[in-house]
């Protein structure tokens, strides 16, 4: 099990503080997997005790071992980061779109360090499965939210795409049932109604997906699945949606593979459609 997986199994139980130092962790991995308990506790203004403690509330002895974990986890993928930049060195680094471009490809090229490709064909497969797939996107998700609508539409999916107003919201969740999957965003945080929309979900007996960046680890309460991975090669840097648009049209094109002749049928037949309508 990974570092963040156990994060994320914890996520509820954690106290403010201990929220708070893992978020410092999830932004800043290398520097805490290169200090002590007691700087990363300085540094979030928490007591060391609070370190030691989520150390060992994580499954680990000492905080020492917590940090060794860091080491393996996130200092490995900043290596394989640093060659992938060495690789696009000849960009214009020095100018805006340089600089962006170049940290919009060290996060593509360290996107299978946090999501795996069993993960997505087992997304995509739920998504094909569904009865019913009704997806939330707020603010800046919106478009996100958008592009999966049109594209599992294609495929012939029944897919609503959910309202913002918590009135029209808790309207469309009204008629939520066994088979349906409910797919939403969250990145710095999450999203309006989210703990409502998953808990809501929950009692259905409905399967939650969420797509996000680092911040997937504490969501709370927790989806079903989670495909997380951080939105910049700098943890300080702009952040975009390229990441979880990439994600986004994987799981579109895995979704095609499960089905390809039904997809492909589907395609062809609103093709003829858009002839029609035209």
């Amino acid at each position: 099990m990974s570092l963040i997986e156990k994060i994320s199994g914890q996520a509820a139980t954690l106290t403010p503080s201990e929220r708070r130092l893992v978020e410092s962790v999830i932004e800043s991995p290398t520097s805490a997997a290169l200090g002590t308990a007691g700087e990363l506790a300085k540094a979030v203004g928490v007591h060391e005790a609070t370190a030691s403690r989520l150390a060992r509330k994580l499954g680990f002895d000492s905080y020492a071992a917590f940090r060794d974990a860091l080491r393996d986890e996130f200092i490995a993928t900043r290596e394989t980061a640093t060659r992938f930049e060495k690789t696009i060195a000849e960009s214009s680094a020095d100018t805006i779109l340089g600089n962006l471009a170049q940290d919009e490809a060290l996060a593509l090229g360290g996107i299978e360090d946090f999501i795996k490709p069993d993960q997505i064909t087992n997304i995509a497969g739920l998504l094909m499965r569904a009865s019913r797939i009704f997806i939330y996107g707020y603010g800046n998700a919106e478009v996100l939210a958008l592009l999966m609508v049109k594209r599992f539409r294609r495929f012939g999916k029944d897919v609503q795409q959910l309202d913002s107003n918590p009135r029209g919201l808790a309207e469309q969740m009204l008629g939520l049932e066994s088979g349906d999957v409910v797919l939403s965003f969250a990145f710095r945080r999450s999203p309006r109604g989210y703990a409502a929309l998953i808990e809501t979900a929950k009692e259905a007996g409905a399967t939650t997906i969420m797509i996000s960046g680092k911040s997937g680890a504490l969501l709370a309460p927790r989806p079903d699945h989670v495909l997380a991975a951080p939105r910049s090669g700098d943890p300080d840097g702009f952040q975009t949606l390229t990441v979880p648009m990439t994600v986004c049209n994987a799981l579109v094109i895995a979704a095609g593979l499960t089905a390809k002749e039904e997809s492909l049928k589907k395609l062809d037949r609103l093709g003829k459609l858009i002839e029609r309508f035209e």
